[in-house]
């Protein structure tokens, strides 16, 4: 079993992601979200008869995906509740271990660390910080390959139910290959753009976790920020590059 690999490449992994900094090791958001992927980077290691640095960045996403019962399967088909290897069995028995409630103080429901993901939940880590996990996949695959609107870029959808409107980029989306278990090659395939909605009134936003091609995308809508919606890259534009300069 590669763990010190996969744990390398998990802290690299979490590291460059959008906001990694705020996680560091010592914190329970650190130490939960590098633990999953180093399970998943070792056990996709060993399933696909490869080095922990050839494991595609796409296929980490796309089983990442399918949701804690994946992260539990790989566990058991690397034997981590009774490795050899102690870090591998102490990290994998912290990862799936129940946490007090929250009627005790707060640090006892992490282990004495700074905790903000899932905090007072008593679930195990592996249950509650996936969105986690998938987010700092996502921006690895996007460092790898570069999208053509980077998050906050203003456009106009061209076409398509929201043809017409403008927003701003939130992130990209992709489509998954369930076939080959990774991501369809090239480029982001969507994005997910917040809507302009110059008339929209304050009030809580609502959120939806997509399934399907797009499992694991969240969506908050609506909210006073305006509603996030999917749209092809082929029916955006920037604005900047739009004919006639500022739309309405």
């Amino acid at each position: 079993m590669q763990w010190q690999q996969a744990v390398a490449r998990a802290h690299q992994i979490s590291e460059s992601a959008e906001g990694g900094s705020l996680r560091p090791v010592d914190s329970w958001d650190g130490r939960a979200i590098r633990g999953v992927l180093a399970v998943v980077l070792a056990g996709l290691a060993e399933r696909q008869g490869r080095a922990v640095a050839e494991v595609e960045t796409g296929s980490i996403l796309w089983h990442l995906g399918q949701g804690p019962a994946l992260v539990y399967e790989l566990g058991e088909e690397l034997g981590l509740g009774s490795a050899e290897l102690v870090a591998a069995a102490e990290e994998w028995a912290w990862l799936i271990r129940r946490w007090p409630g929250p009627s005790l103080p707060p640090r006892a429901n992490s282990g004495g660390m700074t905790r903000g993901i899932g905090r007072g939940s008593s679930e195990p880590a592996v249950d509650v910080c996936m969105m986690w996990a998938q987010s700092a996949v996502r921006d690895a695959l996007l460092a790898e390959r570069p999208a053509k609107f980077p998050p906050g870029t203003p456009v106009r959808v061209t076409d398509g139910e929201h043809g017409g409107r403008t927003g701003t980029v939130v992130g990209p989306a992709w489509l998954m290959d369930h076939e080959r278990r990774t991501v369809d090659p090239g480029g982001p395939h969507g994005y997910e753009v917040r809507l302009t909605v110059p008339e929209e009134s304050d009030g809580p936003q609502t959120t939806e976790v997509l399934d399907g091609p797009l499992a694991g995308l969240v969506l908050r809508t609506p909210g006073p920020t305006g509603e996030r919606v999917i749209v092809r890259a082929d029916d955006l534009v920037a604005l900047d590059e739009y004919p006639g300069g500022c739309l309405r």
